[in-house]
């Protein structure tokens, strides 16, 4: 039993959590250096993309501004209602 246990308990507490941190910090340096490898062309793609998705976010925006002045006109209790 004990020839079983010990081995088991000193991987669990030793050798498990250094694998694991070990295996996370593989893990960052490779998103790190994929995150460098980008090139200019593809930030600056991703950053029109950002900036299409901001002005789609204030337009639905605006829109939903829109139908509550309208509803606040029309119907004055929807709130409660909700």
């Amino acid at each position: 039993m004990w020839a079983i246990a010990v081995p088991l308990i000193v991987f669990v507490v030793v050798v498990g959590p250094v694998w694991v941190v070990f295996h996370y910090i593989t893990l960052w340096k490779r998103m790190k250096a994929e995150q460098q490898k980008s090139s200019p062309e593809q930030v600056a793609k991703e950053r029109e993309i950002v900036a299409m998705l901001k002005g789609r976010a204030e337009r639905l925006e605006n829109r939903v501004e829109t139908l509550e002045r309208l509803l606040d006109a029309e119907v004055a209790e929807w709130r409660n209602r909700i």
